[in-house]
């Protein structure tokens, strides 16, 4: 599968893509991966012929393509071509039988291969590198909604803008549910400041029993809580649906945060922030800790929203904020 060329200034160039829309070396990946229940980066480079970093390099490619996914660091699976291929194949089916033939045969493969079957409903997912990875992948593959439960410990770092961006350009509601520990933690700063800051629907919940995200009301994953890092993937509809209704009876009875795109008025982003945490719970002492200013920063703001609202207390404060679209 050394299908590489070199390009005049000696840096490697890809072949042009066949018609699975691949290079002939990550096809030539694929296919061997279709025919395992999944595999090691050392496995498939001893049966490809390839050196393993240059292995991972195309296992990577391939995920980010979304024709494999991780199942552990260093294990991969290949993702159903009918799932991958089948509805971009199909809008061009009449004027291109050739991909029509490359879904046929690496379906074949699917099928008589371990990977295919029952197995395909359920993915077990382990080590935060690959659990990073495949949240990545259900978040950017969303439709419609995105609602997720965060607790301690996370594998996720701050999220990405650009997909971020992408999701809301697309209009896909995020609703965001936080464990009250997370208020807590000082490595979770960022985090929090962001989804605060990002215009998603925020809510703070005393106690949540794990971690979650249900994609369209039609895929989950969940994560176990203690160990080493494993995630449960799976498109079973009662299991979803199940999900869903927990996530729904929880998120009713949080607390909701301001963020800077639920004003009516407009709240300048740091404010919103601020508000949030003081809503959530937090006391001025954490808030300044939280935020890395002073305490007598904190109050002055505080003071200041108050004469925003019009307002005497900070109990009037909680009140106006919910009245005027301060908090979702």
């Amino acid at each position: 599968m050394a299908d590489q060329t070199q390009s005049r200034d000696g840096s490697e160039s890809r072949q042009p893509p066949g018609p699975a829309g691949l290079d002939p070396e990550a096809e030539g990946l694929y296919r061997l991966l279709l025919s395992k229940a999944d595999a090691s980066v050392s496995q498939l480079a001893a049966d490809a012929g390839l050196a393993a970093e240059r292995t991972r390099t195309v296992l990577m490619r391939l995920v980010d393509d979304g024709f494999a996914t991780m199942v552990a660091d260093t294990r991969f699976r290949a993702v159903g071509p009918d799932t991958v291929l089948g509805g971009r194949i199909a809008s061009q089916l009449g004027d291109v039988l050739g991909e029509y033939e490359a879904l046929r045969e690496l379906l074949e493969i699917h099928r008589t291969g371990p990977a295919g079957g029952e197995r395909g409903s359920w993915e077990v997912v382990t080590g935060p590198v690959a659990i990073r990875s495949r949240l990545r992948q259900l978040k950017a593959g969303a439709e419609k909604s995105l609602r997720t439960f965060v607790r301690p410990p996370m594998v996720l770092p701050v999220p990405e803008a650009a997909l971020h961006e992408g999701l809301q350009a697309r209009g896909v509601c995020h609703r965001i549910l936080f464990d009250r520990t997370v208020l807590d933690m000082d490595p979770y700063s960022d985090y929090l400041r962001h989804a605060l800051s990002s215009g998603d629907e925020v809510r703070f919940a005393k106690r949540l029993p794990l971690k979650l995200l249900v994609v369209d009301d039609k895929t989950t994953l969940m994560e176990e809580i203690g160990g080493r890092p494993k995630a449960i993937v799976t498109s079973n509809r009662s299991i979803v649906e199940l999900a869903g209704a927990l996530f729904d009876q929880l998120w009713s009875s949080g607390i909701p945060a301001a963020t800077a795109g639920s004003s009516a008025e407009r709240l300048d982003e740091d404010d919103a922030v601020l508000l949030g945490l003081l809503i959530a719970g937090l006391t001025d002492q954490s808030i300044a800790s939280k935020l890395g200013i002073g305490l007598r920063t904190v109050q002055r703001r505080v003071r200041d929203l108050m004469d925003l609202a019009d307002v005497d207390t900070r109990i009037q404060l909680g009140w106006h904020a919910a009245k005027n679209g301060w908090v979702p």
